[in-house]
């Protein structure tokens, strides 16, 4: 995953989808897609959900990503 964070927001998202599973990648596929709208020009301090775009897995996967960004942020 990539985030780019400017002025305190996320500017930019993006992330890969490596399932081989075609189930997985599906959800994997729909995640990325539907990410950047939920998550550029908020602070990464109000970024939480627990599903987007029909996955849940993605998404704490996402999530626990997201807390270690921000715990490398606050240093």
């Amino acid at each position: 995953m990539t985030l780019t964070v400017a002025d305190g927001r996320v500017s930019e998202v993006e992330i890969t989808t490596p399932a081989e599973n075609d189930t997985s990648l599906g959800y994997q596929q729909r995640f990325a897609e539907a990410l950047p709208a939920d998550v550029v020009g908020r602070r990464l301090d109000e970024i939480s959900f627990d599903r987007l775009a029909g996955s849940s897995g993605c998404s704490e996967g996402f999530m626990n990503a997201l807390a270690d960004i921000r715990d490398q942020a606050a240093l």
